[in-house]
């Protein structure tokens, strides 16, 4: 029986958040706006990168000026390396582990596809990720389970022996969209209410939890 396991990465794989507010800030002090603080950032990540950069600028701006601003933001955060970036203490051991279980495991993440390699590369390489999937102008944004469902088709593994770990609500709403094993994380950028209201009924409560989490 093939089993596999799909992970968020923003909030669940990686700390990321210091980088995203420090490159929202440039991107708003660029362009003369006010900034935002790391609380109000955490907030917006979730739904993609033009939707962050969306909610971080100020209302009644076009969707040009919106995309030109994202596009901005997009290049400086690539070209940095994410020198802020950390992975969750015990992250290392789970992949490791769930691998040697036999488990294939996989990314599925809104961030862009570039950034997303870029931060994959620098701290996770060595981790041997079976899949890595950001966004694209090909790949549908969670919650659509679109993607999740390609990757569970190519692993060829049902949703029933899949689990979907993620810090986010649209992880949630991902996870019941394709009908797989849904885990919250709590170490990330929601809490648990916020998680529950979006439908989570598993909890992880440290990256460790997981391994007996994941059957």
């Amino acid at each position: 029986m093939n089993k596999a396991v799909i992970f968020d990465l923003d909030g669940t794989l990686l700390h990321t958040l210091p980088d995203i507010h420090f490159y929202v800030n440039e991107m708003l002090s660029h362009y003369g706006y006010p900034l935002r603080t790391e609380e109000e950032v955490m907030q917006f990540i979730g739904c993609g990168s033009r939707n962050l950069i969306k909610l971080s600028l100020p209302e009644g701006l076009s969707d040009e000026q919106i995309s030109e601003r994202h596009a901005y933001y997009n290049k400086i955060y690539t070209d940095s390396n994410s020198p802020r970036t950390k992975l969750f203490d015990g992250i290392k051991e789970v992949c490791k582990t769930l691998k040697q279980r036999g488990f294939k495991i996989a990314i599925l993440t809104n961030k862009p596809q570039e950034t997303t390699d870029n931060v994959y590369d620098r701290y996770m390489k060595d981790l041997c990720f079976d899949k890595v999937v950001g966004q694209s102008a090909t790949v549908k944004v969670k919650p659509d389970p679109t993607t999740a469902n390609k990757i569970l088709s190519e692993f060829d593994v049902l949703p029933e022996n899949a689990y979907f770990v993620g810090d986010g609500e649209t992880d949630v709403m991902t996870s019941i969209n394709v009908k797989t094993n849904g885990i919250a994380v709590l170490w990330g950028y929601r809490t648990k209410d916020q998680l529950k209201e979006a439908g989570a009924t598993v909890f992880a409560n440290t990256p460790l939890d997981l391994l007996s989490l994941i059957k």
